[in-house]
């Protein structure tokens, strides 16, 4: 009884050192090249982009294991999608835009269990996970997209980072803008409206995370999203 008790522990925690140990190149990256305020350094960043393939190649070589709790699940293929994003720009960097790039969410970024995968296919699988806060981790590499986190994503952490981003991102008056009788919001809410559930789902998504005192009578409206990148010394 012993024996199968502490042999699937022992898989958990040597699984979660090992992911410990391949992030730290990741969040080094991560603290050099993304500034406090959210901007990117890209022209440097590009300099070093051998590391950030590095890194996708490590996570390639160490998929998620049947043992996985769902947020290590969640943790690993956010740091996936963010990683594979900025990895996707400095490839064509200079640009614009990350929408200059052709195909940009079909090409592929990332392979897995001889599976070929590219940022629409990462995205779809965090969203089969049924919880709408991933939308405000995941970097899209633009203006008006969550900024990137300078700390990666851990299954240990998760909860009160998914939180964190969410708030952040939704009280960031650039991106979204609140009074009691309009509510002005991000792109993402009507990109991806389903998974925020039916309109008193929004609703109380929105009060609980960034406006109490919105409520049935409030008025929403779309913000343009600007998919300028996000770039800055």
């Amino acid at each position: 009884m012993f024996y199968k008790v502490f042999v699937p522990l022992l898989l958990v925690i040597c699984g979660a050192n090992a992911q410990r140990n391949i992030h730290e190149r990741w969040e080094q990256q991560l603290e050099y090249f993304v500034a406090p305020n959210g901007l990117v350094n890209y022209e440097e960043w590009q300099k070093e982009q051998h590391a950030l393939r590095a890194y996708l190649q490590a996570l390639e070589d160490h998929p998620p294991q049947s043992y996985w709790t769902t947020a290590n699940r969640k943790a690993y293929w956010i740091n996936v999608f963010n990683a594979a994003t900025i990895a996707k720009v400095l490839e064509h960097y200079p640009l614009q835009s990350v929408k200059d790039i052709d195909l940009v969410r079909d090409t592929v970024v990332f392979r897995i269990n001889n599976q070929s995968m590219g940022l629409k296919s990462i995205e779809n699988k965090l969203r089969e996970m049924k919880d709408p806060r991933i939308h405000f981790a995941l970097h899209r590499a633009a203006v008006s997209s969550p900024d990137l986190s300078r700390k990666v994503y851990r299954s240990n952490t998760l909860e009160d980072q998914l939180e964190e981003a969410t708030i952040k991102f939704l009280k960031d008056p650039d991106k979204n803008k609140f009074q009691e009788d309009l509510g002005r919001l991000s792109q993402l809410f009507q990109w991806y409206c389903e998974d925020f559930g039916p309109p008193n789902g929004r609703l109380a998504f929105l009060q609980k995370h960034a406006c109490p005192a919105i409520g049935e009578k409030t008025n929403f409206q779309y913000l343009i999203f600007d998919w300028r990148l996000n770039e800055g010394l």
